[in-house]
């Protein structure tokens, strides 16, 4: 996802574990409400990692400066969330830990490793230097580790160095026996150039056969108002999951992000809405669909949850993702 600080692209593009300070078998998060659905880990297989819902009920954490009202609102939701953490590249695990410890009791956690938008500030050696770090410091604390985001973006740089990126952090998790989670970006035929490549095409000419056929999670990255405002059906996306599960046959597949390329103004206020409730309810009969969604500014839009008019929309939505999905 591009960020505010990198706007000037035309694209809207997770050693405490050693140490006890997580549990190897945690508990299931606190919430108002159990998790749904069966546990079905998929992937390599997580032994020291906790069993995740079929259901992924997602948000993003771009920032955790607002730690503990996030903790707060995860409490408060109709689901037990999946938070979605944004790494940022220029900072060390360590500044993260604090974020990792307070919201794994509260919600599922996803480690974003390399954001789209700091694809070209990092190469293939120092990348996986980081990988390492941030899995020696978390480990199964982090429920899915997202290997590669938006990967296919026209800005992430040279594909094969893309490829070789996600491929050095997949082996590295996928050693260790944790979930992995690859994000693709979809924005065919919405003006980005022929260089682009499609996400079906990206995957079969760029990620390793066994990569497809080892990982965990496969999810789409999909912003409305950097395609014309286009909002494919349900059919649609239906047609296109079944051809994203024919290359990653053992994953589970969702949305990876949504949302709009700012945070929320009042003036934006009704077309966030009507993503989310569109979005989160959107009803795809696969056995392997996830949902997830992650809406990528929860911090900015919608802490603190009891004055945020957007929070009381992503509630909504997590309602009825439950009920979309059963």
């Amino acid at each position: 996802m591009i960020r505010i600080a990198s706007a000037i692209s035309a694209v809207a593009a997770v050693v405490l574990l050693a140490s006890g300070a997580y549990p190897r078998a945690p508990a299931a998060p606190h919430g108002p409400a159990a998790p749904h659905g069966p546990a079905a880990p998929h992937g390599p297989a997580a032994p020291h990692g906790r069993p995740l819902p079929r259901t992924l009920y997602g948000v993003t954490a771009d920032d955790v400066s607002s730690l503990n009202q996030m903790v707060i609102s995860s409490r408060q939701l109709p689901a037990t969330p999946a938070t979605r953490i944004y790494f940022d590249v220029r900072q060390p695990p360590r500044y993260y830990a604090r974020a990792v410890r307070k919201l794994h009791p509260v919600s599922y956690l996803m480690g974003e490793l390399l954001d789209s938008s700091d694809e070209t500030s990092i190469g293939v050696a120092a990348y996986a230097r980081r990988v390492k770090a941030y899995l020696g410091a978390f480990g199964a604390a982090i429920d899915i580790w997202e290997i590669g985001n938006e990967v296919n973006g026209n800005w992430t740089g040279p594909y094969p160095v893309v490829a070789a990126k996600l491929t050095a952090a997949y082996r590295e998790v996928a050693a260790r026996h944790l979930r992995t989670a690859l994000t693709l970006y979809d924005n065919t035929g919405c003006g980005d150039g022929p260089a682009e490549m499609s996400p079906l095409g990206f995957s079969r000419r760029y990620v390793p056969a066994a990569v497809r056929a080892g990982i965990g999670y496969v999810f789409l990255s999909y912003y409305e108002d950097a395609c014309g405002n286009r909002r494919p059906s349900a059919r649609t996306w239906t047609a296109y999951f079944r051809s994203l599960h024919a290359l990653y046959p053992r994953a589970r597949l969702g949305f990876g992000e949504i949302g709009l390329a700012d945070p929320v103004t009042p003036r934006s206020m009704r077309a966030a809405e009507s993503l989310i409730r569109y979005y989160y309810g959107l009803r795809i009969r696969l056995p392997y669909y996830t949902g997830g969604y992650f809406w990528w500014y929860y911090a900015e839009d919608c802490l603190p949850y009891a004055t945020r008019p957007l929070w009381r929309a992503l509630s909504a939505g997590f309602r009825a993702e439950k009920a979309a999905q059963r």
